[in-house]
């Protein structure tokens, strides 16, 4: 039995199904974020646990996507290993701009705009050979030597 090549493979649709649902939950993240609540009170602490809950499931959801992206693609060893300490700790930083976009410090939606995309799009890349072809594992994965590394090297 042969293997199909890289270039015969098809597309991956449990990933994007993945991405879909990561779309939506990551949206709705950003609008329970961007209209809280300022009193206390039932309604401040139903919003808030909203936004925990929206906050893990879409985490759960991303672990899930660089889950399907590895095993179906070509991440680093290295790598993997790193997301297993990485993914969580973003999860955390996440709640916390979740908590102080909350107490009205409107520049954490910065860190919410940019966690999630960047963990979807690293595991849409181990993911699509084509985008790995454009976008190579030493520089998507920060694996490459910076220059001054380099220079010593020589």
């Amino acid at each position: 039995m042969s293997v199909p090549s890289q270039s015969q493979r098809s597309w991956p649709i449990g990933l994007l199904a993945l991405l879909a649902v990561a779309s939506v939950l990551y949206i709705l993240m950003l609008i329970n974020a961007s209209s809280q609540p300022s009193g206390g009170g039932e309604s401040g602490i139903a919003v808030a646990l909203e936004a925990l809950y929206l906050t893990a499931a879409l985490w759960v959801v991303l672990v899930c996507m660089l889950i399907v992206g590895g095993a179906g693609g070509t991440m680093p060893r290295w790598a993997g290993w790193l997301a297993g300490i990485l993914v969580p700790a973003s999860a955390v930083a996440n709640i916390t701009a979740v908590d102080m976009c909350s107490r009205h410090m409107p520049w954490a939606i910065v860190i919410l705009l940019l966690l999630a995309p960047l963990l979807a799009l690293y595991a849409l890349w181990a993911r699509l050979p084509w985008l790995k072809a454009k976008l190579p594992a030493e520089r998507i994965s920060g694996g490459g030597q910076c220059s001054c590394c380099r220079w010593r090297a020589s």
